[in-house]
């Protein structure tokens, strides 16, 4: 009996580790923003050149957007474009 309880513990660490194990997918180049994939959830450390408009929607300056975001399922299965567009949308 005390075999199968050991046997149990260990098939549900094995698929929490498989679950919830971040791998990192690469960085990109828009200014070396980095993603990390596990099968439950995206983490995305955000590094990102962006564009500073004045009031006649002028560029005025480049900025580099710094912050790490986790994204849950089912939004973790999206591109990494997909991805700003809800980031931006979070801090309108």
């Amino acid at each position: 009996m005390k075999k199968a309880g050991t046997v149990t513990a260990g098939i549900l660490l094995a698929l929490v580790l498989i679950l919830f194990t971040p791998i990192p997918k690469g960085s990109y180049d828009d200014g070396g923003t980095r993603e990390f994939a596990a099968l439950t959830y995206k983490i995305v450390v955000w590094n990102k050149l962006v564009s500073v408009h004045n009031e006649a929607g002028e560029i005025t300056d480049i900025d580099t957007y710094h912050k790490t975001s986790v994204f849950w399922y089912p939004d973790s299965s999206k591109s990494i474009n997909e991805l700003w567009e809800i980031e931006t949308s979070k801090n309108s």
